[in-house]
């Protein structure tokens, strides 16, 4: 294994890089033994060679293996996140108003493939699994998202208070997390017309439920 140790006399922009590079190359390598595997069960060792850095490497950025796992998890809820910024886009504008906000959002998440997202995301965090220990884990991801979600869309809604972006951004990613749990208990995950019928539906008595606080007179 070549192993890179960041050089001392590194230029600070130069040393950055490296250090972003070999964060990237830790996830992704722990994305691709979990998708080998189709469980995160690997060592701080295998993780280290398979990312072709050393062990401490992994521990400068991580602090833990749990750490790594749920950072990966959530590296992948943010890809959703970039498919919502290219919905959203793609999309008319509103009239500025938190109604309009409101109606932007859920059809965004409506065109989500979200299900299989959710699905990779249990098969990762099941409760039962040696590194994923927390019951809570997959709440926890879209929790880590929440505040990127936030920004990503006060940024492009300047016209409303902030505060307010992120009170409606917290009520939908808890709601969708709450959703997950139902579908998951309801389906155990598989990816089929059914259980996508079933995500519709969970998803539809969400979004109803917490427009009535948006949409109220």
């Amino acid at each position: 294994m070549t192993t890179v140790n960041l050089a001392p006399n590194l230029a600070p922009d130069r040393r950055a890089e490296l250090k972003a590079r070999h964060r990237e190359a830790i996830l992704d390598a722990a994305d691709a033994l979990i998708r080998e595997r189709g469980k995160p069960q690997f060592s701080v060792d295998e993780l280290a060679e398979r990312a072709d850095v050393s062990r401490r490497t992994v521990f400068n950025h991580f602090g833990s293996l749990d750490d790594v796992i749920m950072t990966t998890c959530t590296r992948l809820l943010s890809a959703v996140v970039d498919e919502f910024r290219a919905a959203t886009q793609a999309s008319p504008a509103g009239d500025g108003s938190l109604v309009a906000l409101f109606n932007e959002i859920t059809a965004a998440v409506r065109a989500m493939d979200l299900p299989t997202v959710v699905a990779y995301l249990w098969e990762v965090l099941d409760a039962d699994c040696e590194i994923a220990r927390s019951p809570h884990a997959l709440g926890d991801v879209f929790t880590r998202a929440t505040e990127q979600l936030s920004t990503e869309i006060a940024e492009r809604n300047t016209a409303i208070d902030e505060f307010e972006v992120a009170i409606l951004v917290s009520s939908l990613m808890n709601g969708v997390a709450v959703v997950s749990g139902h579908w998951i208990a309801r389906t155990q995950g598989t990816l089929d017309e059914r259980s996508r019928a079933v995500w519709d539906d969970l998803l539809d008595r969400l979004i109803t439920s917490v427009r009535a606080g948006y949409t109220a007179a």
